[in-house]
This record gives C-alpha cells, sequence and structure tokens, in this order.
C-alpha cells in the first residue's frame, strides 16, 4: 500500500464514532506510529483509520502542537 502520510503530519484517528487528532512521528508498509494527545508514545495506527488535518495551524503550540525542539 503506498501511503500520502509523512513524518510531522497532523491527523486525525477514527475508531467507531471516537475521534482523537495526532502527530504522525513515523510511517510503515500498513499505518504509521503516531503520538496522541492522551498518550506519552506513540501508537501504531493502522492507515484506513487516519484521516489527514488540513486545518492545522489552528492547533496551539503545545506539547503535540509543537514545542520549540519538536518542529
Amino acid at each position: 500500500m503506498m501511503t500520502t502520510f509523512e513524518a510531522g503530519e497532523y491527523i486525525v484517528y477514527r475508531n467507531g464514532n471516537r475521534c482523537e487528532i495526532g502527530k504522525v512521528k513515523s510511517v510503515t508498509e500498513t499505518g504509521a506510529f503516531v503520538h496522541y494527545t492522551s498518550g506519552s508514545t506513540a501508537a501504531f495506527t493502522p492507515y484506513e483509520c487516519m484521516y489527514k488535518l488540513i486545518n492545522r495551524y489552528v492547533i496551539q503550540k503545545t506539547n503535540l502542537g509543537g514545542r520549540q525542539n519538536d518542529e
């Protein structure tokens, strides 16, 4: 499967009727490791559950939104 996701992009993870915002840390052939606001580590997420967040400018500069050394 060819992916269009890249490290550093923001995504929305959809699991049933739940959604969560995350930041892609690394990509693999079948999914990506994503850092979510609710956890302290990156979690593997399959591509079919990920959607690109196109209005990332609305995210405040926080741990998820980007620390100075995180960009």
